[in-house]
């Protein structure tokens, strides 16, 4: 059975030993019925304070969802990992999770720069440690210093993440699930993933870690055999009235041939549209996400994708046929589909683009602030 936590106040704790560095916040529970992030954060504070870690910089650790976790509900009337938009942080509409964004964003602002902020999560279906990213590369720098799959292109599909939000200002940031929820072995992952991220961020050096290669050896272990990189080609969908039943048995990672039946709603079979490994599905009554699907991508790719960056080559995508700078958006582009049709989503992924929409029957891509 794991430890059982109550979660009274958002600040977890804090620590700082006074030497200058990055101000790293990690974030648990930010759905209400996954505390195993807020407690791993509050079991790496009390031994930094144990250990007297020569930590640089400052570590804050936040409760997410309060009410939620309480409750031990994923949300109470929103999911507080689909609000971080500038329009529901600048007109509250009166609803439990409205308080909780306005205080998490007040307390995160109160924590010194370069902000890191690890974002910890469990997922309803047993599956192994991933992390989510935006591809830009201060995430990467950190994500890949990680043992586990990091998975690119969840945000193409969904909005409103603290992921998005931070990246979009200039902050390292990254998602890490580590389990089922109720699987006490997820917290001892959270544990580990918090102490690789301390040593990544150069918050502590690698002697300095405590217990630093049994923690990295226990990760490195659940995360054995799984692709390095995968990326979300597809987001199944759902809404209230559905249905949804997920089909028992599946786990994260899976890999399904098409035409596979992964669940059932009101429709009737619910089928992989391709093949593919299947990625949290859903095994709880709250949630918008029936399941993804991703595939491997490969490594000469990312070689590939880190070299053009590098280089500034996409600087020379407007110069393309169908392909024009967006008006508005800095760092936006517009292609027509009928001129560029030769151009696939995934050679604008190499360069740090995602997918925003469509405007005028055109595509929008853009590409995550750079650094």
């Amino acid at each position: 059975m794991r430890e059982k936590a109550r979660f009274d106040r958002r600040v977890i704790g804090r620590y700082s030993a006074g030497r200058p560095g990055p101000g790293i916040v990690v974030i648990g529970g930010l759905h209400g019925n996954e505390p195993a992030g807020a407690i791993a954060a509050g079991r790496v504070l009390e031994r930094l304070e144990r250990e007297r870690c020569p930590v640089r910089g400052e570590i804050v650790a936040l409760a997410g969802n309060l009410a939620a976790l309480a409750r031990g509900t994923r949300y109470v009337d929103y999911d507080l990992n689909r609000c971080w938009l500038e329009g529901t942080i600048a007109t509250p509409r009166g609803h439990s999770e409205d308080e909780e964004l306005a205080e998490l964003i007040a307390a995160m602002e109160k924590v010194p720069g370069p902000r890191v902020i690890l974002d910890l999560h469990t997922t309803s279906g047993p599956t192994a440690p991933f992390t989510v990213m935006s591809d830009v590369r201060r995430n990467r720098r950190i994500a890949f210093a990680l043992p586990a799959s990091v998975v690119l292109g969840l945000e193409e599909t969904i909005d409103g993440t603290l992921l998005e939000y931070m990246t979009e200002r200039g902050h390292t940031a990254l998602v890490v699930e580590t389990g089922q929820h109720e699987d006490p072995v997820a917290v001892d992952l959270h544990e580990a993933v918090t102490w690789m991220t301390l040593e990544a961020t150069g918050a502590l050096k690698r002697a300095e870690v405590p217990g630093r290669d049994v923690w990295r050896r226990r990760f490195a272990a659940a995360c054995r055999g799984l692709p390095r990189v995968v990326e979300v080609r597809h987001r199944h969908a759902i809404e209230r009235g559905d249905g949804f039943r997920m089909e028992p048995g599946h786990v994260g990672f899976q890999m399904v041939k098409q035409g596979h039946v992964i669940a059932h709603d009101r429709y009737g079979p619910v089928r992989a549209p391709e093949t593919g490994r299947l990625l949290m599905p859903l095994y709880q009554p709250q949630g918008n996400d029936g399941f993804y699907m991703v595939r491997k991508v490969s490594r000469v790719w990312i070689l590939l994708s880190f070299a053009l960056r590098r280089l500034k080559f996409d600087r020379l995508l407007p110069l393309l046929p169908g392909v024009e700078r967006h008006p508005q958006l800095a760092h936006g582009l517009i292609v027509n589909p009928k001129v560029a049709r030769f151009l696939a989503a995934e050679l604008f992924h190499l360069f740090g683009f995602r997918k925003r929409g469509a405007e005028g029957g055109r595509i929008v891509f853009v590409r995550r602030r750079p650094g």
